[in-house]
């Protein structure tokens, strides 16, 4: 992370089967699954009345990185 990244660390749980739709998305299309991550999170809180914006200098539209990813 960069000293301008304001995001946190945080691990959580998931089942096999998300993890393998998430890699598949991955191979095929090239998206780090946490970009996958993020955006999914971003849609379900959007869809629940809490209002996003998006963190300054980042658009939704893709992501920061297609070659960095943790998993």
């Amino acid at each position: 992370m960069t000293a301008r990244d304001n995001r946190k660390l945080a691990v959580y749980r998931m089942e096999p089967e998300l993890l393998d739709g998430l890699r598949q998305v991955k191979e095929r299309d090239g998206l780090p699954i946490t970009w996958q991550v993020r955006q999914a999170i971003r849609a379900w809180l959007v869809s629940k009345g809490i209002a996003m914006k998006a963190a300054p200098g980042r658009g939704s539209e893709r992501p920061e990185t297609l070659n960095v990813n943790l998993l």
